[in-house]
């Protein structure tokens, strides 16, 4: 699936995105055993999926998230 077509069904669909406040409800009802697994995301632009390699925060002068916005980098 190319990306210019993802995109477009981000964009069509903006219900599909989930807050760090979801994510955490759904890490609290995993096993243990699920939490010591590596964290890993899914690329649904290249149908593979990736290892998270390490957090950041975005910086105060970020032209695309706003300052201080927490991502995930792979």
């Amino acid at each position: 699936m190319c990306r210019r077509l993802v995109h477009q069904i981000h964009r069509l669909l903006p219900n599909f995105k989930m807050t760090y406040m979801e994510l955490l409800e759904q890490l609290q009802v995993c096993s243990n055993e699920t939490l010591q697994q590596e964290v890993t995301v899914y690329d649904i632009a290249e149908d593979e999926f990736v290892p998270v390699s390490e957090t950041h925060y975005t910086n105060e002068d970020s032209q695309v998230l706003d300052p201080k916005h927490l991502y995930i980098a792979f």
